[in-house]
């Protein structure tokens, strides 16, 4: 981490800085998942219900009700998580543009910032 050569420096922990970006990288493909599985169940459940109208027995669904809550609170919690991620990583990409300005302008830095 040095100064003026446009590494991250003392205000920038690269090591925060790349874990941030995992875990960003890790809630997009837990999002996708989840996104993916309630969609899934969603389809199923309406092929089902469908039937079940035709047919006016209501009784053998109540189980994709069921999977369908789960699915949807698995997603709910992909999406906090994304968020909580994605800040994080917005945040040390802004300390870091920051950073990049004060080296720029001539300014030390005087301690990091995880």
């Amino acid at each position: 981490m040095g100064g003026g050569n446009g590494d991250l420096t003392s205000l920038v922990c690269l090591e925060a800085y790349n874990e941030a970006y995992s875990r960003l990288e890790a809630a997009r493909v837990g999002y996708s998942r989840a996104a993916h599985a309630l969609a899934v169940s969603r389809e199923k459940l309406d092929h089902v219900v469908e039937r079940a109208y035709r047919q006016q027995s209501f009784s053998p669904i109540e189980a994709l009700f069921v999977e369908e809550e789960a699915a949807l609170a698995v997603y709910e919690e992909a999406v906090a998580e994304l968020a909580r991620a994605e800040g994080r990583w917005w945040a040390l990409r802004m300390a870091f543009a920051y950073e990049q300005e004060l080296e720029r302008a001539g300014a030390p830095a005087r301690h990091q910032l995880n």
